[in-house]
């Protein structure tokens, strides 16, 4: 049987990125929680898949809510060119899963991206570009 078809608009650019992600709450006393660390498994122009040991900061859980109306949003600051200021951008998470290649347990969370802030929907496309394998510009850039 075959894999299926590829339903996602951008080709995602498989590459481990260091991502700071604060989870942002309507509830104001659960709105200053501290950053979260976690490791991206892949990043296309409308989201980036997050892999981490832990969903949930102080009481405060990336899944609260149903997918496409989730309670809670993530603030992700992403070093993408260490000379420049750090893509940042405001994310939902759409889906996830625990990863089954991985040799300890971990969840992948897919985030997209609901608002970019400043200039960083160009330095991504300008990231991606730079990043991508021979071959996939069209795929990665449409």
């Amino acid at each position: 049987m075959g894999k299926g078809v590829e339903k996602r608009k951008f080709q995602r650019l498989e590459v481990p990125l260091q991502v700071t992600v604060t989870i942002i709450s309507a509830e104001e006393k659960l709105a200053d929680k501290g950053p979260m660390v976690m490791k991206s498994r892949n990043i296309s122009q409308e989201g980036i898949c997050l892999e981490t040991q832990h969903i949930d900061a102080d009481g405060l859980n990336l899944l609260t809510g149903p997918p496409g109306a989730r309670d809670n949003r993530l603030q992700m600051e992403i070093e993408l060119f260490p000379d420049e200021e750090p893509f940042r951008a405001l994310g939902e998470v759409c889906w996830y899963d625990i990863a089954r290649d991985a040799p300890e347990f971990m969840y992948q969370v897919g985030i997209e991206f609901i608002s970019i802030h400043g200039g960083g929907k160009k330095q991504l496309e300008r990231f991606l570009k730079a990043h991508r394998p021979p071959g996939l510009l069209h795929k990665i850039f449409g």
